[in-house]
């Protein structure tokens, strides 16, 4: 549904989208968003049976040291940076949507398969058929970040374009890959949704704005798909018992994240000061320097958690 609203508004009036181009990063500082990777102080805490907060504090230490090599990384090589975070991107929303759309269940082929084509469908897309807009937020932080006087390197977005084609027709080839695996395994029905899903997004990327592209998937499919994994999730929830009632589980996943957000919210202040204040664009970019920030650490937390046939149904 979010996808094919957003969608329809990019193919109706691309002008709306640009508008609204900083609108889903914004919005993600409070739902869902940002307390997705929020909830991580929890997730780790609960994962390693931590508590009191010293416990839980000396626990989340290699996490906060990942951070820092990251956001070291970003001041002295800001080009080579984004570009590592870019594919590792790929891989955090792949891995993610392949969860969430049971390709596991399917066997490793149609796992990776859907893993690659989702993550590449659009952040290849948008950079195939946008390179200029489509770099743009990740230039300012660059030319804000980056240490070196004289500025620091980062590629010609043009020169990105054709590398970024070459992604999106092994988007679209791993996608069709991935949908026939699962038809093999007689799970048609799910493959047919996998497909019409790669379709929307791929029309999103194509005829949205890049930045309004990537922040409606992040808030509307990834960050939805990791915060309804945690509510389902016995080790992330309880105790108290979990409930039965979905919105309740999703708003204490909320609540779980609120002392990482505190911290978040501190940290936004600086980033947005040095990329350029606190206008609703200076926020979307800030809060997008600090994903190049938290990401691996967040990536790689994820992997711990429960395979999908522990959790809830």
């Amino acid at each position: 549904m979010v996808l094919s609203s957003a969608a329809l508004i990019g193919w109706m009036s691309p002008a709306t989208t640009v508008r609204a181009a900083s609108l889903p990063f914004v919005a993600a500082l409070i739902v869902l968003g940002m307390p997705h990777g929020g909830a991580d102080w929890a997730v780790a805490a609960r994962l390693s049976h931590r508590s009191g907060f010293i416990a839980q504090l000396w626990g989340f230490v290699p996490y906060l040291l990942m951070m820092a090599g990251c956001l070291l990384a970003l001041l002295l090589v800001p080009g080579v940076t984004v570009l590592a975070f870019l594919a590792l991107t790929v891989f955090h929303f792949g891995m993610a949507d392949a969860t969430a759309l049971r390709a596991d269940d399917d066997g490793p082929l149609a796992r990776w398969s859907l893993v690659m084509s989702r993550g590449l469908l659009l952040l290849a897309t948008v950079f195939a058929v946008h390179p200029e807009a489509a770099w743009e937020p990740f230039g300012q932080i660059v030319n804000a970040m980056g240490v070196w006087p004289q500025g620091a390197w980062q590629p010609d977005p043009l020169a990105l374009q054709p590398w970024a084609v070459v992604g999106s027709v092994f988007g679209v080839l791993l996608a069709c890959v991935s949908a026939g695996l699962r038809v093999l395994h007689h799970h048609r029905r799910e493959a047919l949704s996998d497909l019409c899903e790669s379709a929307l997004v791929v029309a999103l990327a194509y005829y949205a704005d890049p930045l309004f592209a990537v922040g409606v998937y992040f808030i509307g499919v990834h960050a939805f798909r990791h915060c309804r994994r945690l509510s389902r999730t016995r080790i992330v929830m309880e105790p108290p018992p979990i409930s039965a009632h979905f919105f309740r589980n999703m708003f204490h996943v909320h609540v779980l994240s609120f002392p990482l957000m505190v911290a978040t919210a501190a940290c936004l202040v600086p980033l947005c000061i040095v990329i350029g204040g606190f206008d609703m664009r200076s926020i979307a970019i800030a809060s997008i320097a600090f994903y190049i920030i938290s990401t691996l650490p967040h990536h790689l937390l994820g992997l711990k958690l429960p395979a999908p046939e522990l959790m809830l149904k």
